[in-house]
């Protein structure tokens, strides 16, 4: 069953399944590192996918694609000192792809990816087949930044939650320092209105002690709040 409403846009849709597949661990070793496989990556995309209702479609774009021979030498010394040069033929796929994000509650909405495919192995369908296969790879995690990582995913999520902790607490701060100048310039320009500020402030925050407010909602309620009353207030 499609989990959408009637008013989500595609690229809210796309943005929901980003938060789906935001990071993916390395499941597979070759050629001296460490990567993802393609199918770990759909596994995540396609579930939100199907959550909310998108389809991809890639295409190569007619008469952009080319195979090509590659001859590659490579040099080494051998164990006498002399140089030794090996060859080896591979056939180079080429071309550029379009990727096309559909939103399946309105087909007519859809947005356009340009990319390229790019493959290297012996046998031309073989080339075209890594190509794809690594292009894919490529355009999802770049397009929806899926972080992949070494480490356990948990553990990454737990440096992502303090990462957003600390860009919370800046913006707290920020507000909080509006607030302060505020309620100063109130006090300073009318001194009457202390004990009501106090009162006001305290429905916010304990004793009036604003600056141990922690949370941004009740920051930014405090801030709009005192905005209102007394700046406002003075055709401001």
């Amino acid at each position: 069953m499609v989990e959408t409403t009637e008013t989500s846009s595609l690229i809210q849709k796309l943005a929901k399944i980003r938060v789906m597949s935001d990071v993916v661990k390395k499941d597979k070793k070759g050629f001296n590192y460490s990567y993802v496989q393609v199918t770990t990556i759909l596994a995540s995309i396609t579930a939100g996918m199907k959550k909310y209702g998108v389809s991809l479609i890639p295409s190569i774009v007619p008469g952009t694609s080319s195979v090509s021979q590659n001859v590659i030498e490579n040099v080494k010394m051998s164990k006498d000192g002399n140089a030794v040069t090996t060859k080896t033929t591979e056939m180079l796929f080429f071309g550029e792809m379009n990727f096309r994000w559909v939103n399946d509650d309105n087909p007519e909405e859809f947005i356009d990816v340009p990319w390229v495919v790019t493959g290297s192995m012996s046998d031309p369908a073989q080339a075209m087949g890594a190509g794809l296969t690594y292009t894919t790879r490529q355009f999802l995690t770049s397009y929806f930044q899926i972080a992949q990582t070494d480490q356990d995913i948990d553990a990454f999520r737990s440096k992502q939650k303090e990462a957003e902790e600390i860009e919370t607490k800046a913006v707290i701060a920020g507000i909080i320092g509006e607030v302060d100048k505020i309620v100063k310039n109130t006090v300073q320009t009318n001194p009457e209105k202390r004990e009501e500020l106090i009162e006001y402030i305290s429905r916010f925050a304990k004793g009036a002690n604003y600056n141990a407010i922690k949370d941004l909602t009740t920051a930014t309620n405090l801030l709009n709040g005192l905005k209102e009353k007394y700046i406002g207030a003075e055709g401001e």
